[in-house]
């Protein structure tokens, strides 16, 4: 597993999302390296990590993870690198001291106990669409990332950009990937976590819907919740400078 550390200060891990590498957070990462080591973990099969046979399935990942990375830091994870993160602060909680999740639900499908996600479907259909066409495939998840932003076009192009600087990830470390969405259920881990917990939302994000956090204060009344207008599925690369403010202001609290 390839994971690129930079800057200097207290540790801080960042996860990336589905599909995507470590170089995605290169705005956020740049002002973030002024005050803190950066450790950019690039997942099994994607940017500059090696891909084995199901080194995508959670137990292993989590495993590699507390092996290859720093005691007592601070976990940011986006999208589905945040659904791994709170399944890293259940199973290893010596290794989080606070966790900021960004653009994340604990339960990334639908279900009648928590209707505040995506149909099985959506999933589903990437899935069965990546047998056919991988290439075609990401481009429709990025369009679904930025779809209804106030800067969706900026935010397409630079998704599409970055995932074009690394090679393309393995289709196997896809699908796994997709399967982690679609089963994974990190309800428990939330409302048991008892390190100091940040979400940040996009308003406008279609895959986290504007009503998870109510749900997810529920779980867990502690949450920092806050939601960015005008913003989708990745809002650290709509407004870094306000993200960047918002994880010092709750790493530094």
């Amino acid at each position: 597993m390839h994971i690129n550390v930079v800057g200097a200060g207290p540790d801080l891990v960042m996860l990336h999302g589905w599909s995507m590498h470590s170089g995605v957070w290169h705005k956020l990462a740049e002002g973030l390296a002024e005050r803190f080591t950066l450790h950019l973990v690039d997942f099994p099969g994607h940017g500059q990590s090696d891909w084995q046979e199901g080194q995508f399935e959670l137990p292993l990942l989590l495993s590699e993870l507390e092996q290859k990375l720093p005691d007592n830091a601070v976990w940011l994870g986006w999208s589905l690198g945040g659904l791994i993160c709170l399944a890293m602060q259940q199973r290893y909680p010596e290794k989080v001291r606070k966790l900021s999740l960004m653009a994340t639900t604990p339960k990334f499908v639908g279900c009648e106990t928590w209707p505040c996600a995506m149909a099985p479907s959506v999933f589903e259909s990437f899935a069965s669409n990546l047998h056919v066409d991988q290439q075609q495939t990401l481009q429709r998840f990025l369009m679904l990332q930025a779809k209804g932003a106030v800067q969706s076009r900026e935010t397409i192009r630079e998704l599409s950009e970055q995932l074009a600087t690394q090679h393309a990830p393995q289709p196997e470390a896809l699908r796994q990937g997709l399967a982690l969405l679609l089963q994974t259920d990190m309800r428990d881990a939330l409302s048991q976590a008892t390190c100091p917990l940040q979400l940040i939302l996009g308003e406008r994000d279609t895959l986290v819907p504007a009503s998870m956090p109510d749900y997810a204060k529920k779980l867990n009344p502690a949450l920092d919740v806050t939601m960015i207008d005008g913003v989708g599925h990745a809002p650290f690369i709509a407004q870094p400078q306000r993200c960047q403010e918002l994880i010092e202001l709750f790493i530094d609290g």
